[in-house]
């Protein structure tokens, strides 16, 4: 894991929120490759279906929709990926993205998650 993502990772488990940018086009459209995230803490009881978090998968920070929980497990997926991320424990959720209303938001939401 880079410096970068430990200390986010640090600070969002200490509550603080983190400025992190997107890395890859996994998520397109809503958020485009360089765009820049915040990410709010969160915990997998704190979110809900439908909300984009941040998951440590463990040595790589993964921004992606929450599809559903399972018990002690969650389930991702980019908005531009067909295929679930593999099943993460409950633990892996640490942080929640703050996407403002717009109908962009809305639209790529539902599309994400209607697959």
């Amino acid at each position: 894991m880079t410096l970068r993502a430990q200390l986010a990772v640090e600070m969002l488990r200490e509550g603080r929120a983190v400025d992190l940018p997107a890395t890859g086009s996994s998520m397109r459209p809503l958020i485009p490759p360089g765009g820049l995230v915040r990410v709010t803490p969160a915990t997998a009881a704190s979110v809900r279906p439908g909300d984009v978090v941040l998951v440590d998968t463990g040595g790589r920070l993964v921004c992606h929709r929450l599809v559903y929980t399972d018990g002690d497990r969650v389930v991702t997926r980019g908005d531009d990926v067909h295929d679930y991320d593999p099943p993460l424990p409950a633990a892996a959720v640490i942080g929640r993205v703050d996407i403002p209303p717009s109908p962009h938001a809305l639209y790529c939401a539902l599309r994400a998650l209607l697959r």
